[in-house]
């Protein structure tokens, strides 16, 4: 079905606030959201380092649940599945450019939990061999 775009964007609110609730209960940091790209990282820091790549697997996971539970609850939209990439390494964080602050990452980490979305299959975690 087509969807207006006003239709669009309360979908994505509806879902996204379900996504930020998963953020909140791993800490985790959402980075950004660009059109239906949803990025979170862990949050570098002393205390949660060590587990911060198994906090995003578990977040990955649950993401899985809440899309299930989006499409068990909210039908009209029809049936969403999502694709979740994940990477492990070193980023750069931070705003660039003196107009519209944004807040970014980059890195080979980045881009490569991107592709690995991107290319990946839909209801599917990708993840590469140094988080497994």
């Amino acid at each position: 079905t087509s969807m207006s775009p006003h239709d669009v964007v309360t979908m994505l609110n509806d879902l996204f606030s379900r996504f930020d609730s998963l953020v909140d209960h791993y800490d985790l940091n959402k980075v950004k959201t660009i059109g239906d790209c949803y990025m979170v990282t862990s949050i570098p820091s002393s205390d949660l380092e060590h587990d911060g790549c198994a906090r995003v697997c578990r977040f990955a996971l649950d993401l899985m649940k809440a899309v299930q539970a989006f499409n068990n609850t909210a039908p009209q939209h029809g049936h969403i599945q999502i694709r979740v990439g994940i990477a492990c390494g070193q980023v750069v964080a931070g705003v660039v450019g003196t107009k519209r602050f944004l807040f970014d990452m980059w890195g080979d980490a980045v881009n490569v939990a991107a592709r690995m979305e991107q290319h990946g299959l839909p209801g599917r975690i990708q993840t590469t061999k140094e988080v497994v």
